[in-house]
Order: structure tokens, then sequence, then C-alpha cells
């Protein structure tokens, strides 16, 4: 006999239970079963499915996902040997605590109470969407995940039971985290951020709290934590921008080592070291501020991509933050015209012209990072208009550092080299 049960709990939960009941005198097989978790569907005409893909979580390593491209007929093995698709993703070996279907801001998680003994996911054909009233589009591709429970066999007048605990809800990582305290099961990983985790919830948790005390809308929230970051990193950026003036002050001593020794390299950069020890001259001081920055960029970038409290939000001309803020599609070439990017990119190139390459840099490194703001365009054109307006805001808030820092710059002191020839006095 077969019974279920499920109570509708808060906070997005589902509890299920399921019992097979061997009523008879004999042993009874029941075979192997897939019990399917859910769909994971694209979030309307305009998701391509990047974002869309099954997860599971062992309980002890980083959790595991299967994205749309692992079945994609595009797909080569190292991008330049074509292979069959795959048709079926299997994982587990025995030991899932949970496995869910997700897109980009929505996640249906199965949490049974016994490890599961493997997850399948697999592609299935959706129905066609129609916009409009107009032609209906290509049909999308979902991903069908599942549990996968082995044969067994129930003795006589004896049952099994298997209870699953389901949340169906958004990906936001509060009610997420809190579940993962709950049944200890670390749910909140299916939000994916990754190695730079660390900063990706900080920031979310400052924006969400910031939002919170300001009552202040996304958009200006995200304009105010770019400020705070900002500040919190103007000590670090004002040194650099000290020590660069003072290299460049330097270059003609430099220049003047480099032909003294242009025979022995490394006789070279021992002067140049000590010259630019004696002058309180760091070679990191430039680099230094945007290695300890990197990490927040890509924990921004992380935070935007998965954070479902920008679906909607409103800023300015931009109508939904989570999407690119397309005005008009160009005519002729049928192409979004996407004004914040746009703006970001400029202000890049101002950026960039503020500051002049380093002295010695190589020149092919230079003419690459000349072209720097055209690269970073075009992977975020299409982005979200949360993180262009973050990377605007946050370049010309570096303008206007580096316009103060260099109004505050004394008179850059350097220490004459015993190459350079003083002039003599005429008689």
């Amino acid at each position: 006999m077969l019974a279920k049960e499920f109570h509708v709990s808060s906070n997005y939960l589902v509890y299920a239970s399921v019992s097979f009941t061997n009523m008879s005198a004999k042993p009874l097989a029941l075979p192997a079963q897939e019990w399917v978790v859910g769909t994971a569907t694209p979030m309307g005409p305009d998701d391509n499915g990047m974002y869309l893909g099954a997860m599971w979580y062992n309980g002890t390593n980083t959790p595991q996902d299967c994205t749309s491209s692992y079945f994609s007929k595009s797909t080569t093995a190292f991008f330049f040997f074509p292979r069959t698709p795959k048709t079926v993703y299997e994982a587990g070996a025995g030991g899932v605590v949970w496995a869910a279907a997700q897109n980009q801001f929505f996640a249906l998680i199965a949490m049974p109470k016994q490890p599961a003994a493997k997850i399948v996911a697999r592609p299935v054909d959706l129905p066609p969407l129609t916009i409009d009233s107009q032609i209906p589009t290509a049909p999308p591709v979902g991903i069908q995940t599942a549990l996968v429970y082995p044969a067994q066999t129930i003795t006589a007048n004896s049952s099994v039971e298997r209870q699953i605990t389901f949340y169906a809800g958004p990906k936001e990582y509060r009610k997420l985290a809190l579940i993962g305290e709950e049944f200890n099961n670390n749910a909140d990983l299916v939000m994916q951020f990754g190695f730079f985790g660390f900063f990706a919830k900080g920031l979310l948790l400052t924006m969400n709290w910031l939002h919170d005390v300001t009552k202040l809308g996304y958009g200006w929230v995200i304009v105010l934590i770019t400020v705070i970051i900002k500040m919190l990193f103007w000590p670090l950026t004002a040194a650099s921008t000290r020590s660069m003036k003072r290299m460049q002050a330097l270059a003609p001593e430099v220049a003047a080592l480099k032909e003294k020794y242009k025979d022995d390299q490394q006789k070279f950069v021992q002067k140049q070291m000590e010259l630019w020890k004696k002058n309180k001259v760091s070679p990191m001081g430039g680099c230094l501020p945007m290695l300890i920055q990197t990490p927040v960029f890509i924990g921004f970038f992380t935070m935007i991509r998965s954070a479902i409290e920008l679906r909607g939000a409103h800023f300015l001309w931009a109508a939904d933050l989570s999407k690119p803020d397309t005005l008009f599609m160009i005519p002729g070439i049928d192409f979004p015209f996407n004004l914040l990017p746009l703006l970001m990119g400029g202000v890049m190139v101002w950026q960039a012209h503020l500051q002049p390459p380093s002295p010695g840099m190589d020149p092919s490194q230079a003419k690459m990072m000349r072209y720097m703001p055209l690269v970073i365009l075009v992977f975020l054109y299409n982005y979200s208009a949360g993180m262009a307006l973050y990377m605007t805001v946050s370049n010309l808030l570096s303008i206007l550092q580096t316009k103060l820092t260099k109004l505050n710059l004394p008179p850059a002191a350097v220490v004459v080299s015993p190459l350079t020839p003083l002039s003599k006095k005429k008689k």
C-alpha cells in the first residue's frame, strides 16, 4: 500500500511523507525509483538559460551543478573538437543531502531526511511562448531534476517511509541561510556565490540593511554602498597616487641607471630598488589597491547576478536593475541601446586619460590597458543595469579622488643621483 502526506508550512516549505507498506506475508521487492524534484524553467522570453540547471550537495564539499550548457548541442570538447551532447546527468554516489532545480532567482530544493542515492537531470522541451499574441517563440528547454532511490526489499508486514522537505521559493539569502541553519544542510549554497562568497554575502547583507534603514530604492542604495566602499579604500588609493607621482618624477633617474647598467640587468634592478627605497617609492604601490579591490568587485558582480531584491527595482530610466536598461532597439540592426553601459564606458575612458601608464611599463601592456574600457563595455553591455550603475559611480568617484589627491600632493622631492651631472659655475 502506498500513502502520501503533504503539509504546507511557512517560509516556502512543504513537508512530504511517502510510505510503502507490505501487508502480505511474503517479502516485497521495491524497484529503483526516481522522485522528480521539479523542472528548472527560464524566467521569461528574454532568459537565455545561462543560470538554468540542477544542483546537489553532499554535506561536505562545495555544491555541484549541472547547467543547461551541459546538454547543449553547441558544446565542444576543448573548444575545438565537436562532441555528442549529453542526454542525462548523473552524480551523487549515495550521499545527496539536497538537490535543487533552479534558475537565476528561484529554486525548488528537495531535502530528504535520509540522503538519497544519487541525482539525475535531463533536458525537457517546454511549450513555446507567445508574446503579445505574436508568433510563438522557439520552444524553450528546461532541466528536470530527480532524486534516485535504489531497489530494496520490504519484509512481510512492514513498511518503508521516506520524508522529504521541499523549499519552493525565491533565492533570498537571508531566508535560505535560516533554513540552512534549521536543517543543518547549508541550503544557502544554492545562491552560488562561489570562491569570493564572503564578499558577495557581505555586500548583499549590507545592501539589504541600507535599504531597510534608509528606505531608499535599491538603485540609490547601490550608489550609497559604492560611496562607502570608495571611502573605505580612500587612504590606500591616495597613498598609491602619491607613490605613482614620485615614480614619475624619478623616471629620468631610472632611465640613466638603465643606460649605465645596460649590460648588467641584475645590477640595474638592484640600483633601481635602492633609488625607489631612498625616495619612499613602492613598485607595488600602483597595483596594490587594484589587487585588494578585485575581490570586492568580483563579490559585487556575483551578488548582483543572484540578488532577487533587484528584480523589478526601478532607478531613473532603468525599469529593472536585474536586467539591461534597454531604451529601444536600434532600427535596421535590431540591437539594444543600453544607456548605462555606454555611460560606464565613457567614464572609464575619461579615467584612463587622467591616469597615464606607469613609467617603465611595457608598450604592449600599456596598449592593452588603453583598450580595457572597451573590453569591459563589451563584457557588461547586456549584463544587469545594477552592475553598470555600480561601475559608473565607482569610476566617477575614482576620477574625483584622483583630482583631489593631485591637488593636495606636495612637490615631489627627488633625491639627486650621482649619475646626474651638476652644472659648473661660470668663472
